[in-house]
């Protein structure tokens, strides 16, 4: 009798595990840690040909609609990214260990009771599951049909051994005690050890190992190992029900009327599942000499040769396979891809997670959603920006209450249906997305959450298709229900944000309304004063000048104050044709000295001559700008320049200009160094600065808001130590208004 260490390196060394496990177990360990890069990964593919072969097949197939082909697993790799990468090391293994022409050379071990054996431990597993509301019943499937994966793996390696015992044993546990007397091993720890190398959940090796320990024992365990001894309890055993109840009960609470309604249909289920897989699984006992000991006989046990199955199943037998493969796969993988859309982060990101999904799992490379705009009147086609079908999804819109579509339908009925070309279509817009497909049947798939409707999701078949099993529409709503979950969530997170945006702005203004009078009081003391001193002085005195530009701004701040709930409510400050030059050239002439001593920040206005007058408003153009060359002075540090520029704006959107309205840009650049990441994408929301105590973060939100109110548009371009670059565009004239701006005498 070998060792264990001895009998695992030579199931490594037989070639009955994937082939080059340890490169798959590399990469599996690789993708799950985040600190390996991509190349790092990409260098483990590229040692096994077959993966490299499957990811660049993967990364250039229509799915992701690519103009170019990768001829460079590095560049694949860092294209699909680490999750993609591990689906398909997954696959890779499931296809490997099941496939079918490793067993045709075993003459006498009779698959196709192995698989009917498996096929009912796993319909029995998950309607146990489903009994008991076990949370994941796709993973309880699973571990029934992979609890007697072990067999495969040792009758393949150790034939001899098997046609020595296996003919010879009379119930299991003679089985088990020959295979750990003449192998090392039991089949049930070989399946757990296999099932741990593919980096699949613990609990499913767990279930796997322990299906044939002591009973008292398993009370102990969790769920799934009770879930998946049950269903291998009364698929050995389903005559004596006294003893499928007693076990039933201790390990889940489960009655009689339970075990019968879990029983009840097992079989015709299975039948049904064998027959929709073109898998070749028959009831033990199909033969008058194998019926004798049918109950006792071990499933997969090897027979005398002339019980061996014939020719046609001999002649099917790769078929039949590689599409239970399929099957497997398909279970293995959803629980990688569910992952995966719980962490998209955005609606972008949820689409292209589920496209990947449908092209690995089922061939299916064209996809487009149909979701609900804003006030839900349209359904708008949206896909991934890799798609192939992403130009056309732009143009395409139904509406909701006056489209007879049948995607309409499906959206309103929440139902399941096939737009097939077999059939006439009176809409004509179903008509055209058939063609658009070029696929003879395309399924929508409803999409919802807590009972309301998210939108539609339509997958184009393959050719050779024209529906999918029962097993797959199933599949395909559970992917597709995660999805309306995560759209669900990403609406009701953006409503939320909007409700704390809107909270935050009232905030602001009944802060700001609580200032507003006390602050009134002292700045009508200052302006009297002021006003006192301007007649004190001769009319000649050069102090005059600088005290009409004090007293003018004392007046735009009592203005301000009488508007600071400005984020509660749209302010329309009073238009007038404007100088921009002049007003920015008076800001700067009381800037610059003052920024000039205290920080040794140089300001350069450098205006455009040619500058034409435009209807706006004087005193928000100031606010705008003194905000602007603050937030800039106050970035650098230790001295630094500031430049400020004004022009006609030269770059159109289109080549017909007489449709664009004409604008003028005042751009504000700073030597500073650059405002973060994380603070730049939420530059304009109130509350947010990289500044220290004593700021608000108000400037930016009240220069953006006040851009807006203008007609104009305010764009930021920052760099790490490369400084800080504001635009604003504003128009020549407000077109709602219809004045024209004038030429400016300056």
């Amino acid at each position: 009798m070998l060792s264990k260490e001895n009998v695992y390196a030579k199931i490594k060394k037989s070639g009955n595990l994937p082939s080059l496990p340890e490169i798959l177990l590399k990469l599996l360990e690789a993708c799950d840690n985040e600190t390996t890069s991509l190349p790092e990964i990409a260098e483990i593919i590229s040692k096994d040909p077959a993966l490299s072969f499957r990811v660049l097949q993967l990364v250039n197939s229509a799915n992701y609609g690519l103009c170019r082909n990768f001829i460079s697993v590095d560049q694949a790799v860092i294209y699909l990214g680490a999750k993609s990468i591990k689906n398909i090391a997954v696959t890779t293994c499931i296809h490997q260990v099941f496939e079918g022409k490793r067993f045709n050379t075993i003459k006498t071990f009779k698959i196709s009771a192995f698989w009917w054996h498996s096929l009912m431990c796993a319909t029995l597993s998950r309607r146990i599951a489903k009994k008991i509301q076990y949370a994941n019943i796709d993973e309880a499937y699973l571990s029934g049909l992979l609890h007697d994966i072990g067999r495969l793996i040792l009758i393949s390696t150790f034939p001899e051994e098997h046609k020595t015992f296996l003919l010879e044993t009379e119930d299991i546990w003679n089985e088990l005690w020959a295979e750990k007397q003449l192998i090392g091993i039991t089949h049930s720890e070989a399946g757990a050890w296999l099932v741990h190398n593919w980096n699949l959940n613990s609990l499913i090796a767990d279930a796997i190992r322990y299906h044939h320990e002591p009973l008292e024992q398993i009370k102990e365990a969790f769920s799934l190992i009770k879930v998946v001894y049950l269903a291998n309890l009364i698929r050995e055993n389903s005559s004596d029900h006294e003893r499928n109840l007693g076990a039933g009960s201790l390990l889940l609470g489960l009655d009689s009327d339970d075990i019968e309604s879990i029983i009840e249909g097992a079989t015709e289920e299975v039948l049904e599942i064998a027959e929709n897989l073109n898998v070749n699984a028959k009831p033990q006992g199909t033969s008058e000499k194998s019926k004798q000991n049918s109950d006792e006989s071990p499933a997969g046990q090897m027979l005398p040769e002339e019980s061996i199955e014939d020719e046609d199943y001999q002649h099917n037998t790769a078929k039949s396979q590689d599409v239970l493969v399929s099957r497997i796969k398909n279970i293995a993988l959803l629980s990688g891809f569910l992952e995966n859309l719980v962490q998209a982060g955005d609606s972008e990101a949820i689409i292209t997670v589920f496209e990947q999904s449908m092209s690995i799992l089922f061939n299916i490379e064209k996809v487009l959603f149909f979701l609900p705009d804003k006030d839900g009147l349209l359904l708008k086609g949206r896909t991934s920006t890799t798609s192939e079908l992403q130009h056309l999804s732009q143009s395409l819109a139904l509406p909701v209450q006056r489209s007879s579509s049948q995607i309409v339908k499906a959206y309103l009925t929440q139902s399941l249906t096939y737009l097939t070309s077999e059939i006439k279509h009176d809409n004509l817009a179903d008509v055209q997305l058939l063609s658009a497909f070029r696929s003879t049947t395309v399924l929508l798939v409803p999409i919802f959450a807590h009972k309301k409707p998210i939108g539609v999701i339509l997958l184009g078949l393959p050719q050779s298709v024209k529906t999918l099993s029962l097993s797959d529409c199933k599949l395909v709503q559970v992917i597709a229900q995660q999805v309306g979950l995560c759209f669900f969530l990403e609406n009701m997170q953006a409503r939320k944000a909007e409700e704390i945006e809107i909270e935050r702005k009232a905030a602001i203004s009944m802060t700001a309304r609580k200032f507003a009078h006390e602050i009134n009081n002292p700045l009508g003391i200052i302006s009297n004063y002021l006003t006192t001193l301007r007649l004190k002085l001769s009319k000649e005195n050069d102090i005059q000048e600088e005290l009409g530009v004090i007293g003018e701004e004392i007046h735009r701040i009592s203005t301000m104050i009488n508007q600071m709930d400005m984020f509660s409510s749209t302010v329309f400050p009073e238009m007038a044709l404007t100088d921009v030059n002049a007003v920015i050239e008076d800001i700067i002439h009381i800037f610059k000295a003052p920024l000039s001593a205290a920080s040794g920040t140089i300001i350069t206005f450098i205006p455009d001559g040619q500058l034409p007058k435009i209807l706006t408003s004087k005193d928000a153009l100031k606010q705008i700008i003194i905000n602007l060359l603050k937030n800039a002075a106050e970035a650098i540090v230790g001295g630094g320049n500031v430049a400020v520029r004004t022009g006609m704006l030269t770059d159109k959107p289109h080549d017909d200009e007489a449709n664009q309205p004409e604008q003028i840009e005042i751009v504000v650049d700073d030597t500073g160094p650059g405002i973060p990441e994380a603070i730049l994408k939420n530059l304009y929301k109130p509350f947010v600065t990289t500044k220290t105590s004593g700021h608000s973060g108000l400037g930016l939100s009240i220069v953006q808001k006040t851009v807006k109110d203008l007609g104009g548009s305010i764009s930021c371009m920052s760099r790490p130590n490369a400084g800080t670059r504001f635009s604003i565009r504003l128009p020549l004239a407000r077109n709602d208004n219809g004045l024209r701006a004038e030429n400016s005498t300056c």
